[in-house]
């Protein structure tokens, strides 16, 4: 008997280079059958490294077949683990100081997942022509809104309410990132994209790039990233988008 929730993924990344702030905000991903990360840096010309490519790096380790039961528990560790590298750098280095990364990651098991979530790229599912947005930015806008202090359209209104970030991940702080388990349903529609993605393009706008079913991952992921160009003054966006189908056999 096959398994309902015998699931796999068929996905794709794309990006485009900005020409502002480049060198301080570099995106590292990875996609993999049970693993999709994106991590975005923060760092200076001085830092010896890229926090968020040894992000990538290290978590990579995490795409293998994983229990249903110990999927939020292996991203925990998974970020813990950086963050005492990033630590033990620091401690060695001080031109680490400063440097950082936002992350979201999604480790799979069939049709089930756990999200990481630190910063403010983010996480989106497409389900029947509904687009949900699955993490909460960890920025000043976000924090104003939920002390009802602005409207959530309102966010896009000063580009410090987005931009300006108060949670990531380095080797200073111990600022928890966000796990949560999701249920996903063959057919849904996944993106992670790094920030700045809802300063070029509306919410409407991604949801009918993503609806285009006659297109396969690479397809929507290059169109997103050709929409997002001409707006290349708010830095480099990448995005992986993944679609959730039946597993072969």
């Amino acid at each position: 008997m096959r398994d309902d929730n015998a699931a796999a993924l068929r996905y794709a990344v794309a990006s485009n280079e900005g020409t502002i702030n480049s060198e301080f905000k570099r995106a590292a991903t990875y996609a993999g059958p049970h693993l999709l990360a994106i991590a975005s840096g923060i760092q200076d010309m001085s830092s010896p490294g890229s926090a968020s490519a040894m992000a990538v790096e290290q978590l990579r380790r995490l795409d293998v077949r994983t229990d249903v039961s110990s999927l939020a528990a292996s991203l925990e560790h998974g970020i813990e683990d950086l963050r005492e590298t990033l630590s033990e750098l620091l401690a060695g280095d001080p031109r680490w100081d400063g440097t950082g990364t936002l992350l979201t990651a999604m480790l799979w098991r069939d049709t089930h997942t756990a999200i990481a979530h630190i910063g403010n790229t983010r996480a989106y599912m497409l389900r029947s022509g509904e687009l949900t947005q699955l993490t909460r930015d960890h920025t000043y806008g976000q924090l104003l809104v939920e002390a009802g202090r602005i409207r959530p359209d309102e966010i896009g209104s000063d580009p410090r309410y987005s931009s300006v970030v108060v949670r990531w991940l380095d080797g200073k702080s111990d600022e928890p990132a966000d796990i949560t388990a999701h249920e996903a349903a063959i057919g849904d529609r996944y993106v992670l994209c790094t920030d700045g993605i809802d300063r070029v393009m509306s919410s409407g706008t991604l949801r009918d790039v993503l609806q285009d079913t006659a297109g396969d991952p690479q397809d929507v992921a290059d169109t997103i990233a050709g929409i997002a160009f001409p707006a290349g003054q708010y830095g480099s966006l990448t995005c992986i988008v993944a679609d959730v189908v039946e597993a072969p056999g």
